[in-house]
């Protein structure tokens, strides 16, 4: 008798044993801590949804080094961006021209440029029109009541335009006093003075903005000194060249950010949106 009673008993426990293993495998010399034991509990959608998480801070940290600082926000709140996307089939259509058009022409053009223009020149001619538009960020620091960053704008205009040779030199940059502010535009200003984003737009060849930067895009082009060049055609062409000579930088960015995306429309969305509002809020 007592031996049928050890015989079940052990038989009971070889079974407890095998359903324990099979439920939350341990590989050898692997200790069982309460972190290990609440993982192997975990139901599979957390799992999922853990590691998920995880696989995107690592993507992040990975390319953080490759961002431009303007958006060097992204991805440093941990909610989710929400925007409204009421018109999403027009705008992923136009991502996806701007996606081809930055692949198969922009970014060949740019490369060939690169190829036969100093970077010396490059970057005199980014300087230049980076001084340009000195009114533009003038005009928004005054409004958003930024004056120390109106001054300090100010005093970059003047001393690179004058010992920068009209602002192909920076001058400015050795000055302590005199590091460059925020650069500010007119959809920063209607959100600082409480006007909603609107919707998310993406513009051909312009990219990601939304309705309130869409109306601010039209005020920084009549403050723009280009705007008031004769013929117009020239200051279209200027603004051209401009474009072309800084889209190496940008594409940079862009590609940054959309490589590592399993859904690179709403990644490069929410790092517009999230890096905009991170401007606006300073």
């Amino acid at each position: 008798m007592k031996r049928g009673v050890f015989t079940g008993l052990a038989a009971i426990m070889l079974l407890a044993a095998v359903c324990t293993a099979q439920a939350a495998p341990v590989s050898q010399g692997e200790l069982v801590t309460p972190e290990r034991l609440e993982k192997a509990q975990m139901a599979p959608d957390a799992r999922d949804a853990a590691l998920a998480q995880q696989e995107e801070e690592f993507l992040l940290v990975l390319n953080r080094d490759n961002i431009d600082p303007e958006f060097e926000d992204y991805g440093t709140e941990t909610s989710s961006v929400h925007v409204a996307d009421p018109i999403e089939g027009w705008n992923r259509f136009w991502f996806g021209f701007n996606d081809w058009f930055y692949n198969n022409l922009a970014d060949p053009v740019w490369r060939g440029y690169a190829y036969v223009t100093p970077s010396e020149l490059r970057t005199g001619a980014d300087n230049f029109f980076r001084n340009l538009a000195y009114p533009v960020r003038f005009i928004n620091c005054i409004l958003q009541g930024k004056f120390v960053a109106a001054g300090v704008e100010t005093s970059r205009f003047i001393v690179d335009s004058t010992i920068g040779v009209g602002g192909l030199m920076q001058p400015s940059r050795a000055k302590k006093p005199l590091v460059e502010p925020d650069r500010e535009d007119f959809g920063q200003t209607l959100g600082y003075w409480g006007v909603g984003e609107g919707f998310y737009i993406v513009w051909p060849f312009l990219g990601p903005s939304t309705l309130r930067d869409s109306g601010g895009l039209v005020a920084d082009a009549v403050t723009h000194p280009l705007y008031y060049v004769t013929p117009m055609w020239h200051g279209f062409a200027l603004a051209g060249y401009d474009q072309l000579n800084k889209f190496g930088g940008v594409y940079d960015n862009y590609m940054a950010i959309k490589a590592p995306a399993l859904e690179p429309y709403t990644a490069i969305r929410d790092a517009y949106i999230q890096t905009r509002r991170s401007r606006i809020a300073r």
